[in-house]
């Protein structure tokens, strides 16, 4: 799937996030990150621009995609987060409310 660099980043944005989120970052994880690069297709200086990007405004981002998109980047988070072989609360929370906060769930398919 092609996504546009601002949905790009917002995606890149939201994966760091759920990396960070327990407070670890494993590296399974960042191999999982790694792997995403070229599906995703972005690099390093792309990775380290997105963790800059205001959280609220990636939010804001993810919350217009269609949902097609929005089920991809919930297939991502889910990858990510058990890369490491257990799901932390923490990384769960995030997760779900990342679905909240973009309407994952409410659009009729």
């Amino acid at each position: 799937m092609e996504f546009e660099e601002f949905v790009k980043a917002a995606f890149v944005k939201m994966i760091y996030e759920v990396i960070k989120a327990d407070g670890k970052v494993h590296p399974a994880e960042l191999e999982t990150l790694n792997k995403l690069k070229s599906t995703i297709g972005f690099d390093d200086a792309f990775l380290e621009r997105a963790q800059l990007l205001d959280y609220d405004n990636a939010i804001v981002t993810l919350y217009n995609l269609p949902h097609e998109q929005k089920k991809a980047l919930a297939d991502i988070l889910d990858e990510v987060a058990i890369a490491d072989g257990a799901i932390h609360k923490k990384e769960m929370d995030l997760i779900i409310d990342t679905f909240i906060n973009i309407g994952l769930g409410e659009e009729t398919e």
